[in-house]
């Protein structure tokens, strides 16, 4: 087994190694190498079996990608976005989650599996945007802010979801009191950590760099095991995302997504490639109109209906636009939910079959949405008007020509100035920094 593991963890590494090189020469996005390189392997571990191993590894995935995104949402840079992210987050959840249904019903899928496909449609993925969003250094952008502030919400909402989907069904009087029961103990144990035990104890391991990373992965585990034991097994990404919330908002959150950076790229080859090893060759035409659907439904629809609640927020089209772009994909909670349903068998395997094609497109597509957003919203902008201008004047998307000097002013140099001072300098303007 051990010698199986190391040889097919070898054979994903070169692989995406070759892929990877070619990409970065062509200027390509990296998630499509990771799928493609799934995609590629799936004879190769057709062959040999591992189709455990595959699905392990994409979860074990999940669960750290989604600690890792969670250590990306301080709360307090949140603050002055808290209430478009909250009303516009919840009115674009239950708008999509009943749209979902309805399309759902369209094809004369059962509720049960309609509830699957609302949910699913609902959510966005936080790791891939956190992810993107961060390799762009505009994280701490207006509306990479704003999309932060909008998937929290859904991220709340898919976490209540879950709960109350693997309840189905054992809704007794005992059940309901043992849930919870259950949810009460998680919930005091995750608030008596986070106030009391992790500043504490993250005020000592701070001082020793080893110690700080070994720690930070600890909590993960932590909270995860908990979540698994009184939750359900399927909601250790849960419990490993609050931990990475938890431990964002604590003074030291700089030092350990430093720490914990390089080990984002390693799992986000590992949870991609196992997401493209899980395509089912043998069923990629089954429900070829509901994955076409979805797919037409995630990639623009979503999005459009994304721009128009923000633009009722009174931001402009850009910050807008942009905002809307990163709802492009399907949520990792979205993928936890299919793998549950599947086990469940409150999906069939046609279905769970769509909902992986419908990942691949939209995660892959998703990265040549962010890549050449600047380049589509100057193609659509003058489109756009029609949802009306912002009255806010500090919301000004260029500046009026009264303001207009020889030079730019940057005050400031983090991870924000430096990617302001990147765009001036391609645009060859002079800079004060």
């Amino acid at each position: 087994m051990i010698d199986n593991i190391f040889f097919d963890l070898t054979v994903i590494f070169v692989i995406s190694t070759l892929l990877l090189s070619i990409a970065k020469i062509l200027k390509q996005p990296v998630i499509p190498v990771y799928i493609i390189t799934g995609i590629l392997l799936v004879p190769i571990f057709e062959i040999i079996h591992m189709k455990d191993f595959v699905s392990s590894v994409s979860y074990f995935g999940i669960v750290f990608l989604l600690f890792i995104a969670g250590l990306e949402l301080k709360f307090e840079k949140l603050k002055h976005v808290s209430f478009v992210s909250s009303i516009g987050g919840s009115i674009l959840v239950v708008l999509l989650f009943l749209m979902g249904i309805g399309v759902s019903s369209l094809f004369s899928l059962n509720i049960i599996s309609s509830i699957y496909m609302g949910l699913i449609f609902a959510f966005s993925s936080t790791m891939v945007v956190v992810k993107i969003l961060s390799d762009k250094n505009q994280l701490d952008s207006l509306h990479g802010k704003i999309a932060m502030g909008l998937l929290v919400i859904q991220d709340i909402f898919a976490i209540v979801a879950f709960i109350a989907l693997t309840s189905y069904g054992n809704f007794t009087l005992s059940k309901i009191i043992a849930l919870v029961t259950n949810i009460a103990i998680v919930t005091v144990i995750f608030i008596l950590t986070s106030k009391y035990i992790l500043p504490r104890t993250f005020s000592f391991a701070a001082k020793y760099q080893d110690l700080l990373f070994l720690t930070s992965i600890a909590v993960c585990l932590f909270f995860a095991l908990i979540f698994g034991i009184f939750i359900s097994s399927e909601a250790l990404g849960i419990g490993a995302f609050l931990a990475g919330l938890a431990l964002a908002n604590l003074p030291y959150d700089l030092e350990i997504i430093s720490r914990i950076s390089p080990l984002k790229d390693f799992f986000s080859l590992l949870f991609f490639t196992s997401i493209g090893m899980l395509l089912p060759l043998e069923l990629i035409m089954s429900n070829i109109s509901i994955t076409i659907t979805f797919i037409i439904l995630i990639l623009f629809i979503r999005p459009i209906i994304t721009f128009i609640v923000i633009r009722l927020f009174n931001y402009v089209p850009r910050v807008s636009f942009l905002t809307a772009i990163t709802q492009s994909q399907i949520s990792e909670f979205g993928l936890i939910l299919a793998f549950f349903g599947k086990a469940t068998n409150s999906l069939s395997d046609e279905l769970f079959a769509s909902i992986i094609v419908i990942a691949i497109v939209s995660l892959t597509l998703t990265s040549y949405l962010f890549k050449f957003q600047d380049s589509i919203y100057d193609v659509l902008k003058k489109y756009l008007i029609v949802f009306g201008n912002s009255k806010n004047p500090y919301n000004l998307e260029n500046l009026p020509n009264k303001f207009k000097k020889k030079f730019i002013l940057i005050i400031g140099y983090d991870r924000l100035g430096y990617s302001v001072l990147k765009t001036l300098k391609r645009k060859h303007q002079s800079i004060v920094v």
